[in-house]
């Protein structure tokens, strides 16, 4: 059973249990998930236009991504930070297409894999929002030990072919970033209770959990179709 913390409605006088999330924290969540279903959108549209024009350019998106989220987290400016934050999520759309043309993906199994991917997000936020508050937070020294440990993998793998690292980058990726979606989630509810509301930031940070499942689980189906 998930341990109910009670909130005490002002102008009623009842007790009401909220799981670790307080009514009034309830809109901005309402708010992030917004925010990420804008990103969303501007990574379909990063997408098509990658399918569409063919060039991957790996270094100019990586560098553009990172320079973008820079400056969504120091910005003042509210205008240039929305323009990076859309700019973060077309760039993140950008990086699906050439796995979807490498495996010559069709259209139904990118929607297999999201449906899965909203499965799985979905539930990871679910037991973050349904637990008791902070249970998850102890996690995230072990997920960002794993996260060294992946790409410390995926720098050997540049220099060396072996399947098995691709395994662990696909497979142990899926599980980190399935069990970051819990503890980003459990992040925002902290911070949303102490005051500390960035929507942007914190979408985005859902944003990264997510496309990092998406792309997992399209090339697991590609691979398993093969």
């Amino acid at each position: 059973m998930p341990h109910a913390d009670v909130h005490y409605d002002i102008e009623t006088g009842d007790a009401k249990p909220t799981f670790g999330v307080v009514s009034d924290v309830h809109a901005y969540i309402t708010t992030v998930y917004q925010h990420l279903t804008i990103l969303g959108a501007m990574a379909c549209v990063g997408c098509a236009v990658q399918l569409k024009v063919g060039i991957f350019m790996f270094w100019p998106m990586l560098l553009g991504s990172i320079a973008a989220l820079y400056f969504v987290y120091t910005s003042t400016s509210y205008p240039f930070r929305l323009s990076m934050f859309l700019t973060f999520g077309f760039l993140g759309g950008w990086s699906v297409g050439p796995i979807i043309s490498i495996y010559k993906i069709p259209g139904d199994l990118v929607l297999t894999a999201f449906a899965l991917t909203t499965l799985i997000f979905v539930c990871f936020t679910a037991s973050a929002m349904y637990s008791k508050r902070g249970e998850w937070l102890h996690i995230g020294g072990i997920l960002s030990s794993c996260i060294t440990g992946l790409f410390a993998v995926w720098v050997l793998s540049l220099f060396f072919t072996i399947p098995f690292f691709h395994t662990i980058l696909i497979y142990g990726g899926l599980v980190v970033f399935s069990l970051y979606v819990a503890y980003d989630t459990a992040i925002m509810i902290e911070n949303a209770n102490n005051g500390n509301k960035d929507a942007m930031i914190d979408s985005i940070n859902l944003f990264i959990d997510f496309l990092a499942i998406f792309k997992r689980i399209l090339i697991i189906l590609a691979e398993s179709r093969d």
